[in-house]
């Protein structure tokens, strides 16, 4: 999938917000509109730069977002990740590479510059900068939006036990939209 096609579901998603907010209540979701292109900083991964033209940021859950192209030069902490452990076991000794977008149950998520492949770190009950480990979630931000963020995987990225899925707002959204079921 492509960006633009990510883009249909962003619309989806907020032309579904806007319908449905004051009736069902969804108070938490926020679905920024894009922002302009001389906005986005300099030195942003591309499909970051092309995601946030789709929306500006987006807010799911309290611990569950993608920053605005305003906080996203603030929230850079790669140098936090060196030592993390990679999925081939051994232990990241150059972050620079890696540019945070947003974060996933109060975790980094992030994207890697060399190749645009999106990457989390996994809620493991340790605070993340004293010691986490990496995982690759997605090829691209495009993959990112429909396999995490518009569908029912949307639970594990946030983290959210199934007994407080159908109190979350984002998920109640994905369903209203008929993402998720």
């Amino acid at each position: 999938m492509t960006l633009s096609e990510a883009g249909v579901l962003v619309t989806k998603l907020r032309d579904t917000l806007a319908q449905f907010r004051d009736q069902f209540e969804l108070w938490t979701p926020e679905i920024p509109t894009g922002a302009e292109p001389a906005k986005i900083a300099q030195g942003i991964p591309t499909s970051v730069a092309a995601a946030l033209t789709m929306c500006d940021g987006l807010y799911m859950e309290h611990s569950t977002q993608l920053y605005s192209s305003d906080d996203l030069p603030y929230r850079q902490v790669s140098e936090n990740l060196v030592g993390a452990v990679l999925p081939d076991g051994t232990k990241l000794a150059d972050a620079s590479h890696f540019f945070c977008f947003g974060q996933a149950a109060g975790n980094p998520l992030l994207v890697d510059s060399r190749d645009g492949s999106v990457w989390r770190v996994p809620d493991d009950g340790v605070v993340w900068y004293t010691g986490c480990r990496l995982e690759k979630i997605a090829v691209d931000v495009a993959e990112f939006f429909t396999d995490w963020i518009a569908s029912l995987r949307f639970q594990d990225l946030a983290g959210l036990p199934s007994a407080e899925l159908e109190t979350s707002d984002w998920y109640r959204l994905l369903r209203l939209s008929g993402l998720a079921t």
